[in-house]
């Protein structure tokens, strides 16, 4: 199915980036994210559309499927999103238990697996929260903490609602961003 790249606004991304297929996402990770801190061009993602593996608490996020990811509406937002296309950067997330508090982030670019002496991301959910709060920490050449990392905070709840953050969110950012649309 062909894909466009339209300009949308996250004033009312409640309406746009919603589930499309049902999964079996754990509610813990439904809804709509900000990525509060990210010094990349892009600000806002979803699990939602994503095939959840119970056995393995693993799940796969192609950063480019269609509404999954918003890019600042700028050049620097557009040339990311076209490099993140060209390249089929995803994600796999694969937490290690079952409460979903810790998961290790591998990143994959041309179908290929980014060693983890090059950056060794990972997921921290806040302790005692239902997971409108997580720590996104990234460890670089083996060494580098702190380089990029941002917290995720939910800005759109399960049952589509606004959050305080996507309040927040957009006191901070621009309007409008870029997505990937079918």
């Amino acid at each position: 199915m062909p894909t466009t790249i339209a300009v949308k606004r996250l004033d009312t991304i409640a309406d746009w980036m919603t589930p499309i297929e049902p999964t079996d996402l754990p509610l813990s990770l439904k809804g709509i994210f900000f990525m509060d801190g990210n010094p990349l061009p892009d600000d806002c993602l979803t699990f939602y559309n994503l095939a959840w593996d119970t056995a393995t608490r693993t799940l796969f996020i192609p950063v480019t499927a269609p509404l999954q990811w918003t890019f600042h509406n700028s050049v620097s937002g557009w040339l990311l999103l076209q490099g993140a296309r060209l390249s089929r950067f995803t994600y796999k997330i694969q937490f290690r238990d079952d409460a979903l508090e810790w998961a290790q982030i591998t990143p994959y670019t041309f179908g290929i697996r980014v060693p983890r002496w090059i950056v060794d991301p990972t997921l921290f959910r806040e302790p005692g929260t239902n997971g409108d709060l997580w720590y996104r920490k990234n460890v670089w050449f083996g060494g580098l903490p702190r380089v990029g990392e941002y917290i995720l905070r939910r800005v759109v709840d399960v049952e589509g609602c606004y959050t305080p953050a996507h309040k927040d969110m957009l006191e901070r950012i621009n309007p409008e961003c870029l997505v990937v649309q079918r």
